[in-house]
């Protein structure tokens, strides 16, 4: 992590009991390299929660990205996830905190202000992942089964390919606790069309892989036995391709991307975000902040999900 360039939300961050230590930030996210298959990995390593990873954690997938790009041995750069599930996005423990939910001196909470909610949007969830992954002149491929919810479905709406069991389901749950969210809202669109991604925010539901295969923004869905093998084939397929050739080709895509939005639709992300997380809630109104500090993270959730049917349920069963 580079904390000369986080100084300001250091303090925070260790106040607030998040994760900046590199050795666990390392542990969290692995890297390795195949030379014969000119393939690097990055590995999300938290099975135990499913792959929620420090919200650090996520810069350092940027980092990667970047150490990737660079290494002229590397032509594919695959995401992948151990354990039941690809990624549940950032450690629930420390959602809201990088943006200022923390005590004050008086240990009074205070409202963060809106310096604290746009420079980590910007420099972290942006610059620092997002725009990387979907900027990235690499090949990028994301290997998902199970979840792939939050800061994880943020990589496989910018990667370039993206290969899936049939237990893969694909959120984000800010929807559910702040509304339609601008979280990568042009992406979303690319990949989903405007229908469906306007039906995925608004019910707050998961997208299934057959559903995503459908749209568009899956490549394919294999049986979760198969999965690393078809990654593996497309891994094969790329190293063929000159290099020149492909970082050429990944720059010209970028040309096209452009032209349809995408640099508004970056800007619109972190402004957005930063604006959602100021929201003013009503009497009444479902309070997820709330409902954690009242009744514990498992159990806000447990009981967010009974509300609604089924189908409309973050927490489906893997298999």
């Amino acid at each position: 992590m580079k904390k000369n360039e986080y100084e300001l939300l250091a303090s925070q961050w260790d106040a607030a009991g998040m994760t900046v230590d590199d050795d666990a930030l390392e542990s969290a996210v692995l890297y390795e390299t195949d030379k014969e298959k000119s393939v690097a990995y990055i590995t999300f390593n938290v099975p135990e929660k499913l792959n929620a990873i420090p919200v650090a954690a996520f810069e350092r997938v940027g980092d990667l990205v970047r150490e990737a790009e660079y290494d002229d041995e590397v032509k594919t750069i695959v995401f992948r996830g151990n354990g039941d599930a690809f990624g549940t996005g950032a450690d629930a423990a420390e959602l809201g905190h990088y943006i200022g939910y923390q005590r004050n001196k008086s240990g009074d909470r205070s409202r963060p202000s809106q310096r604290q909610r746009i420079l980590p949007d910007r420099n972290l969830l942006s610059e620092s992942l997002g725009n990387r992954i979907s900027n990235c002149l690499k090949a990028t491929i994301c290997q998902v089964q199970g979840y792939c919810y939050g800061g994880h479905i943020k990589i496989a709406l910018g990667a370039d390919i993206v290969i899936a069991s049939p237990d893969a389901q694909f959120t984000h749950p800010a929807f559910r606790y702040l509304g339609c969210a601008p979280q990568d809202m042009y992406l979303w669109i690319e990949n989903l069309g405007m229908k469906k991604m306007r039906e995925i925010m608004l019910t707050m539901r998961p997208l299934t892989a057959e559903e995503g295969e459908k749209a568009g923004f899956i490549n394919q869905v294999v049986p979760k036995e198969e999965l690393a093998a078809t990654v593996d084939e497309f891994v094969t397929a790329i190293s063929f391709m000159p290099l020149d050739g492909l970082m050429m080709g990944k720059s010209m895509m970028r040309i096209a991307m452009e032209a349809r939005g995408k640099g508004v639709g970056e800007v619109g992300n972190w402004i957005g975000h930063a604006w959602a997380t100021n929201l003013s809630l009503r009497e009444g109104e479902y309070n997820f902040v709330k409902e954690r500090r009242d009744k514990g993270l498992a159990q806000a959730l447990k009981d967010r999900d009974a509300a609604v049917a089924p189908r409309f349920r973050l927490g489906g069963k893997l298999g």
